[in-house]
C-alpha cells in the first residue's frame, strides 16, 4: 500500500503531497529544468482533520529520515533542541524536520510573533537554506505564526485542511463503517449528512459511539438509531434514544404536540422544496426552551438566492404549522421568527433583490431609507410565511404522517423522512 493510500478522501491535497513528495525524491528531475524545489510546507486546519497523517505519509513516501520537533521541554531547553535538530538534519541531509503543532511552540494563550522559538526556527531555516533539509510543519492555528516564518523562502507551501464535505466525508465514513458490523439499513450519504463539516476524528468518534450503543444492547448489527443516538449524546448534548419515550398524538398533551408540530413544519416545507435537506428532526430537546430541533444539509448544488429563500421559508414552517394547526405560533417562534428577519433583511439591504434604491451605502442610511428597507423586509417575509402555510396545505399528508412518527419515536433520521415522504403524494410548490 502506498502511504498516501492511508489517507481517506482529500483527492486534491493528496494529488498536491504527491507533487512535494517528488520533488523531494528525485530533485534533478527538476534541477535540470533550472527549478529548485519548495523548502517547506505547512499544513493547517482545526484538530482531528489528519494533518499528522499527511504529514507521516510526506515522510514515508519520501524516504527521507525525519527528525521530529515537538514543544516537549521547557522555553529555553526547547530551543535548545531546535537547533540541535536543525544541525542533525544538516548534517545528514537531504533529510526532513518535521515541526508537530508548531503554532504551540510559544506561549498558547496569545499570539507571540516574536517568541524565541519562532525566532529560533526561522534563523535555523535560513541557516540550512543550502542544504537539502525539507521543513515540514502542522499547526491548528496559523494565525499564532509569524508572517516573517511563512513567507517565500522558509515556509513556501501552505495547505489548509478542512473537515471533510460531501464526497470526502462520504468515503471516510464508508471507510469507517466497513470495519465496523452495520446493519444494511445505515446509509453513508445520510450519515455524511448529518456529520457534514465535522472532523475526521469526530466521525471517527461517533461511529465507534454508535458500535457502544449497539454492544451495550448486546445487538448483532449497528442501526442507524444507534448512530443517532450518539449523536445526540456526543454532538448535540440532547437525550439518547431510550432515554425518552414519544406517545401517540391523540395521548399527548398540547404542549408536546404544538412541539411536534412545529419541528415536522420545518421539515415539511424545507422537504417539499428540496427532497433530502432534512438530516434529523428532534423533540426530545437539547437542554434548552425549545423542546426539539430540525437539523438540515446544505444543498451546494443550488443557488445562493434559492437555498437563501428555502432557509427562510423552512425556518418559518414550525410557526406555520403551529399557526394552521392550533390557531397561534407556539415557543420558538420568536427566535424563528428573529431569524427569518435577519436573513431577508440580508437580501432587501445587501443583495438588493427588491431593488436597488434599498440599498444601505456608505454615506449613512436617512431614517427614510431605514423606513422602507423595514417596510419591505416585513412585506416579504410575510410573503415567505404565506408560502410556507401553501406549502402546508397542499402537503397536509405528509405533515400528518411526519407528526404521528415524531410523535411516537421522538427522533427521525433523513431515512426515516424520505420513507414517509415516498408514500405521501407530494404536491410541489415554485418560490
Amino acid at each position: 500500500m502506498n502511504a498516501f493510500d492511508r489517507i481517506i478522501g482529500y483527492s486534491s491535497i493528496k494529488k498536491e503531497l504527491r507533487q512535494i513528495s517528488d520533488t523531494l525524491k528525485n530533485p534533478s528531475a527538476y534541477e535540470k529544468l533550472g527549478v529548485t524545489a519548495p523548502r517547506g510546507l505547512l499544513l493547517y486546519g482545526v484538530p482531528g482533520v489528519g494533518k499528522s497523517l499527511m504529514a507521516s505519509a510526506v515522510v514515508e513516501d519520501s524516504g527521507l529520515r525525519a527528525f521530529v520537533l515537538r514543544k516537549d521541554l521547557p522555553n529555553g531547553d526547547f530551543v535548545k533542541e531546535i537547533k540541535s535538530v536543525f544541525k542533525k538534519a544538516a548534517e545528514n541531509a537531504p533529510a526532513v524536520i518535521y515541526l508537530d503543532d508548531m503554532d504551540k511552540f510559544a506561549n498558547g494563550d496569545e499570539r507571540h510573533p516574536d517568541a524565541e522559538e519562532y525566532v529560533t526556527v526561522q534563523s535555523c531555516i535560513d541557516e540550512v537554506k543550502n542544504e537539502a533539509v525539507f521543513v515540514l510543519a502542522t499547526a491548528n492555528n496559523i494565525r499564532r505564526l509569524p508572517d516573517s516564518l511563512l513567507r517565500a523562502g522558509r515556509i513556501d507551501r501552505r495547505i489548509k485542511v478542512e473537515p471533510p464535505r460531501g464526497r470526502d466525508a462520504e468515503e471516510i465514513i464508508a471507510h469507517y463503517i466497513k470495519r465496523r458490523k452495520f446493519a444494511d439499513d445505515v446509509d453513508v450519504k445520510s450519515v455524511a449528512h448529518i456529520m457534514d463539516g465535522r472532523s475526521c476524528a469526530e466521525l471517527e468518534t461517533l461511529i465507534n459511539e454508535a458500535g457502544l450503543y449497539a454492544g451495550y444492547e448486546k445487538a448483532e448489527k449497528i442501526t442507524m438509531d444507534h448512530f443517532m443516538a450518539a449523536y445526540l449524546r456526543t454532538v448535540m448534548n440532547s437525550p439518547a434514544v431510550g432515554e425518552d419515550v414519544g406517545a401517540d398524538l391523540s395521548d399527548a398533551d398540547e404542549n408536546y404536540r404544538r412541539v411536534v408540530y412545529h419541528e415536522a413544519g420545518h421539515a415539511v416545507v424545507s422537504e417539499v422544496l428540496c427532497p433530502g435537506s432534512i438530516t434529523l428532526i428532534n423533540v426530545r430537546g437539547n437542554g434548552s426552551d425549545c423542546g426539539g430541533f430540525t437539523d438540515y444539509f446544505g444543498d451546494g448544488s443550488a443557488s445562493y438566492l434559492y437555498r437563501e429563500k428555502l432557509r427562510i421559508i423552512g425556518t418559518l414552517g414550525g410557526i406555520a404549522a403551529t399557526e394552521q394547526k392550533f390557531g397561534l405560533s407556539n415557543t420558538g417562534g420568536s427566535r424563528d421568527l428573529d431569524t427569518a428577519f435577519n436573513s431577508v433583511r440580508d437580501l432587501v439591504v445587501n443583495d438588493c433583490i427588491c431593488g436597488f434604491h434599498l440599498h444601505s451605502n456608505e454615506y449613512g442610511d436617512s431614517e427614510r431609507l431605514q423606513s422602507e428597507q423595514e417596510q419591505v423586509i416585513s412585506s416579504e417575509v410575510e410573503r415567505y410565511f404565506r408560502k410556507a402555510k401553501e406549502i402546508l396545505s397542499l402537503n397536509s399528508e405528509f405533515l400528518e404522517e411526519l407528526a404521528a412518527a415524531l410523535a411516537k419515536k421522538t427522533l427521525l433520521s433523513a431515512v426515516d423522512v424520505k420513507k414517509i415522504r415516498e408514500r405521501c403524494e407530494i404536491v410541489s410548490v415554485a418560490i
